[in-house]
């Protein structure tokens, strides 16, 4: 999860592009430590780097502009989505559904899968749930499934599930939460975010245009 050091470099990079060295005094943070957080920001989409140079991503500069509520929201849930396990279940995100309903009646439905069970709009490309971390090692062997980067069945071990709303007899996130994920994450969720009746923050053109394709 990124902590207050990194939220910090977030906001030194957020005047332009700029080498470390130029940020460093400003920061009164460790060079050791600021190129560690520069490094971890780039890895995790949170900032890009081009001749040298480190500037904020389009999720950084959005994440900026956001109240700080969200700003905390958007940090955890990134954190709980990197402990993921992602499974390849047969085709389809419905047949990882079945999966998932097979092997386990304690989960919650988010991400892709509960925005499309919300709008009716977008097609998963995978089912997302929160399962419960106790149960998580027997739901990947009960689902036969390999654990790949393609994945249509992906799982998020949590020690409580979150509350849920019943959308068509389904357990799925609320729909506060749902934005959130959908805030932290952009790309496909900017639509979806549209879809719920959610104001959508403004992105660089090229960005719509990726996504729109």
């Amino acid at each position: 999860m990124i902590d207050e050091e990194g939220l910090f470099t977030l906001w030194l990079f957020a005047k332009g592009p700029s080498t470390i060295a130029m940020v460093e005094k400003e920061s009164s943070i460790p060079k050791t430590t600021l190129y560690r957080k520069v490094r971890e920001l780039e890895e995790r989409g949170w900032m890009s780097s081009e001749n040298g140079k480190y500037k904020l991503s389009e999720r950084g500069r959005i994440l900026l502009r956001m109240e700080a509520f969200k700003v905390i929201g958007a940090f955890y849930v990134e954190s709980l989505y990197f402990k993921a396990v992602r499974l390849s279940v047969g085709d389809g995100w419905e047949n990882a559904f079945k999966v998932l309903e097979s092997c386990t009646e304690s989960f919650v439905l988010t991400y892709e899968t509960a925005a499309y069970l919300m709008t009716n709009f977008q097609t998963p490309s995978a089912t997302f749930a929160y399962v419960l971390e106790d149960e998580l090692g027997r739901i990947v062997r009960c689902s036969g499934g390999k654990r790949s980067e393609i994945a249509n069945l992906v799982l998020i071990p949590v020690k409580e599930l979150p509350r849920s709303e019943m959308i068509k007899g389904l357990p799925v996130v609320t729909t506060e939460r749902l934005k959130l994920e959908l805030l932290t994450w952009l790309g496909r969720g900017i639509l979806d975010l549209a879809a719920l009746g959610e104001k959508v923050p403004e992105v660089a053109e090229e960005m719509t245009d990726i996504i729109t394709d």
